[in-house]
């Protein structure tokens, strides 16, 4: 299985393999289905962009570091439940909630690196919820590489999968943090610190941030990871950065933006080139390759190459490095 551009699908062969659903979670296209050229204008019309598919090139690679999609889709529901009850001024589903967060917990605490399914891989009017849910693993992430407990882990769970709830409340872009802050802390039972991660994930240590310009100090360590995490994910699903390129643009703003210690703990924990990515490595003619794992360093994958179809091990061979992404196109 492999994850590819919805522009570089061919029907002629290659089939899904993993579903394709709408806004209610409905499934349009199976496992195991071809797109019609007719149909697949209608998916990219709903915002669907990445598509997972099965294809002669795909056999061997492993995406053990990426979620299942049943369960990413079961808790993007949650917190699709959990922004109605905030728009209808009714509690929040807190006990889905809770479970949601240990479930993600668990993901994470099986995984030494986080792949994420963009959010753009399902229907646009999920991608709100499916950002949260993305944020949070990125931050369990970077929390389990800090070396948080169990409890720091499931408050910051928490405040992360709800970081953006204000969203539902405010009318204004920068007033949903403080309508997040005071919706979560109504609830008692959501912790003071995970409705402040709600308040400050825009903050940034230069003071340059919203909706109270903290700086240094002042902000919160998990408000600090929401923030990366938040910004990230909006470079890769939003925006259209691919991994290597957004992790880039995270760690140029180290002591800018974020304090170094979370960039650090965050680039120990996401893949640069995540499997199924087409390379070019510096080896000249024979450097076209396919990523198929990643196994010791989250930067320094296990890469295919086509013409001899022989794999190399980045992690055991320092002077060869990825000179390119290569598109689709350039690997016929």
């Amino acid at each position: 299985m492999r994850m590819i551009n919805i522009e570089d699908y061919n029907q002629n062969y290659m089939q899904l393999a993993k579903p394709i659903c709408d806004a209610k979670k409905r499934v349009l296209l199976g496992t195991g289905s071809t797109i019609h050229p007719k149909y697949k204008e209608k998916l990219i019309q709903l915002g669907i962009r990445y598509l997972f598919i099965e294809d002669s090139k795909s056999k061997g690679i492993s995406m053990e570091e990426m979620m299942d999609m049943p369960t990413w889709l079961d808790i993007i529901s949650i917190v699709e439940n959990a922004y109605k009850s905030a728009e209808a001024k009714s509690p929040l589903p807190l006990t889905d909630i809770q479970k949601s967060v240990k479930q993600l917990i668990e993901e994470v605490s099986k995984r030494p690196a986080i792949m994420l399914i963009p959010t753009s891989a399902v229907d646009q009017g999920l991608s709100l919820f499916a950002h949260s849910v993305n944020v949070t693993l990125l931050a369990l992430q970077i929390g389990k590489k800090i070396g948080y407990t169990f409890a720091q882990l499931n408050d910051l769970g928490i405040g992360c999968l709800l970081h953006d709830i204000g969203k539902a409340g405010a009318t204004e872009q920068e007033k949903h943090p403080e309508t997040g802050f005071n919706m979560l802390r109504a609830h008692r039972e959501i912790s003071l610190i995970s409705a402040h991660i709600a308040y400050q994930h825009h903050e940034t240590i230069d003071g340059k941030g919203f909706p109270r310009n903290l700086s240094g100090e002042d902000i919160l360590e998990f408000a600090q990871i929401c923030s990366i995490a938040n910004d990230y994910e909006n470079l890769v699903s939003k925006e259209g950065y691919v991994p290597h390129e957004a992790i880039e643009k995270i760690m140029a703003l180290n002591e800018i933006k974020y304090r170094h210690h979370i960039v650090l703990a965050f680039s120990q924990g996401i893949i640069s080139y995540p499997p199924g990515t087409n390379v070019q490595l510096n080896i000249g003619s024979k450097g076209k390759g396919i990523v198929t794992r990643v196994v010791s360093n989250p930067h320094r994958p296990i890469v295919r190459l086509i013409d001899i179809n022989k794999e190399i091990d980045l992690s055991n061979q320092p002077t060869i490095i990825v000179e390119s992404i290569l598109e689709e196109s350039y690997m016929d």
